[in-house]
């Protein structure tokens, strides 16, 4: 008996590690790691691993084990950097299908073997997991979810989905037929995953595409700037002989405050007000001047000091990510307060480019920002916004932090292109 009772334990015990392993392979596969230390994360298993094998030890594939498991999962994949529907929503599923791994397993395995339950629940969502983990997340959407009405949709199946598993262990459904369902209802679940994210890839792609429309658009109203700036210098040129004797006689007759103030309508007559920035990247410019024109539309005071070479080691859409989000988020927190302000540099220094802005802002506790919350305060495409900045920045190596004080936000960032 204690021969027998030993080797149930160590089977048990053996198997909660595998067990553990696969949800850490099933986390690290669709959500993001936090930076935190090796020792941190070691606590966190171990943890999750006594908990739900000691659950397990005294219970076997029981509601409270079910309830210790689900608490387990859900606690270890909020360390992880990901939405929180999305946490949410993978621990729910890894959750349902070691469910139904487990009643698989209580239906397959007979009386004389019940104690090797917890390998067989093991051995099947090993199977599931190398399934999912051939359709894994790339890692522009690891942090990414979908709506909130599609994703509590999503939060509905699992859910149902545990509650048949329950029904067929406990329920009056004889052993082969409650099997067959059981496996039905876990493909059924497989099926949803992959078809999430086949949602999850288009709703990308739709982004990317809005993306792109933006870029368009910003080319265009720069082509207006251009043809304007042209346009000016088109009608100097046509009348610079008048000019050039107003100025000589000017000069002639020793006015030199009229003679000024002659030149300063001629450099007032060539500025377009529509020409923000001209740094002679066409990219660039265009996005900046259409991003800063409708900043300057709808905020009373709108400041710039831009100095950039022509020539970056920084994608257009990186670009377009970076100072479109911020630019839009600030805007949208300015526009609400009285003040509206909002200032934008940036300026590039062997190799490292520097971005700083401030705008007005209200409702924002003081201090340094955690972005995750700050996007969970805004509008849901401006959360969106800042997760997909965060991304760009981590890809070029840099740095990034916002700090609310006295209802203004600063923003710094800072990219490292000198190492592409």
């Amino acid at each position: 008996m204690y021969y027998s009772i030993a080797y149930e334990t160590a089977v048990i015990m053996i198997s909660g590690i595998l067990h553990t392993a696969l949800l850490k392979k099933v986390l690290d596969t669709f959500l993001t790691t936090e930076d935190r230390s090796s020792l941190i994360w070691k606590i966190v298993f171990v943890g999750y691993y006594l908990m739900t094998t000691a659950a397990f030890i005294v219970c076997h594939v029981s509601i409270f084990y079910g309830l210790c498991n689900l608490a387990g999962v859900i606690g270890v994949s909020f360390f992880y950097r990901a939405a929180w529907e999305k946490k949410i929503w993978i621990s729910m599923f890894f959750f349902c299908m070691d469910t139904g791994c487990g009643v698989a397993a209580v239906l397959v395995c007979s009386e004389e073997v019940r104690m090797q339950q917890s390998a067989v629940q093991t051995l099947f969502l090993l199977i599931c997991v190398v399934v999912i983990c051939h359709i894994p997340d790339p890692e522009e959407s690891r942090e990414t979810a979908l709506d909130q009405r599609q994703m509590f949709l999503l939060f509905v199946i699992p859910l149902l989905s545990v509650a048949v598993f329950w029904e067929l262990m406990y329920g009056s459904v004889d052993r082969l037929t409650a099997a067959f369902l059981c496996a039905a209802v876990m493909t059924f679940n497989l099926c949803v995953f992959y078809l999430y994210h086949i949602l999850l890839k288009n709703y990308l792609q739709l982004r990317e595409q809005d993306i792109f429309k933006q870029q368009t658009i910003a080319y265009q109203n720069q082509l207006e700037v251009i043809m304007e700036s042209q346009s000016r210098i088109r009608a100097l040129k046509h009348d610079m002989k008048n000019h050039v004797l107003a100025l000589g006689g000017l000069a002639k007759n020793a006015e030199p405050e009229k003679l000024m103030a002659y030149l300063d309508s001629m450099q007032a007559f060539m500025q377009n007000p529509s020409e923000h920035v001209y740094t002679g990247n066409e990219a660039l410019d265009s996005l900046l001047n259409f991003k800063l024109q409708r900043a300057q539309e709808e905020l009373k005071k709108v400041e710039t000091d831009i100095a950039l070479p022509e020539k970056m080691k920084l994608q257009s859409f990186d670009f377009n990510v970076i100072v479109g989000n911020l630019l839009d988020n600030a805007t949208a927190a300015a526009v609400q307060t009285d003040e509206q302000f909002l200032k934008l540099s940036m300026r590039m220094e062997n190799g490292v480019l520097f971005l700083y802005m401030i705008n007005s802002c209200s409702g924002i506790p003081e201090g340094v920002c955690d972005m995750r919350r700050l996007a969970e305060k805004s509008a849901a495409d401006h959360g969106m916004g800042l997760a997909n900045v965060r991304r760009i920045v981590e890809k070029y190596h840099g740095d990034m932090e916002m700090c609310c004080k006295d209802n203004r936000m600063d923003t710094d960032i800072m990219l490292y292109l000198k190492n592409l």
